[in-house]
């Protein structure tokens, strides 16, 4: 699983990306599923997690707390940056092999699940709140509720980030995945 996981995340912060590249001037302030974050709040979040998980792929320290300003003044390009960094970080050599800290330890393996939920979740979130296609696949969809069972317990949503499980809009794959972080289709 872990090659399949590493392609799922490297599609996803291409997609990302491509919505972060989408983004008009005048949508950076606009609100998002994420009710505590305008469209910047919501970047500026996917970016910081992105230099987290590159840090705790490489066993290192991230360069900046999480709350920092990880955007500067070319948003797209920091961005593009971050995740990048976490891609790379993920196909080095033993990236994938025992644990890592996110701050909390756990396996490195479901770090990278983590950073497929996170980043996954926030294309959606970021699509909503500028009107595009949210660009995720029946695999992407997929591999992000399969991780999202695996990590997204009661005592993790507690932490915020996360709403109470919802009865899904429908049967299909987004509206599940959606309705089990706490999100409306």
């Amino acid at each position: 699983m872990s090659v399949e996981m590493l392609e799922v995340v490297g599609e996803i912060n291409a997609n990302a990306n491509r919505l972060v590249g989408l983004v008009a001037e005048n949508q950076w302030a606009a609100s998002t599923p994420c009710t505590e974050w305008t469209v910047k709040d919501l970047v500026n979040h996917m970016a910081g997690t992105s230099n987290l998980f590159a840090a705790s792929a490489s066993r290192t320290q991230p360069g900046s707390p999480p709350d920092a300003d990880h955007l500067g003044d070319d948003a797209a390009s920091s961005f593009a940056s971050a995740t990048a960094a976490a891609d790379a970080a993920w196909r080095c050599d033993g990236a994938l092999d025992g644990m890592v800290s996110v701050p909390a330890e756990m396996p490195a393996v479901a770090c990278l699940g983590v950073n497929i939920i996170d980043i996954g979740t926030h294309c959606w979130d970021l699509a909503q709140a500028i009107g595009a296609d949210h660009g995720l696949t029946a695999s992407q969809i997929a591999m992000i509720d399969h991780w999202n069972r695996q990590v997204v317990s009661d005592d993790v949503r507690a932490g915020g980030g996360f709403g109470a499980v919802l009865e899904p809009e429908s049967d299909d794959a987004m509206s599940t995945m959606l309705a089990f972080v706490g999100r409306r289709s």
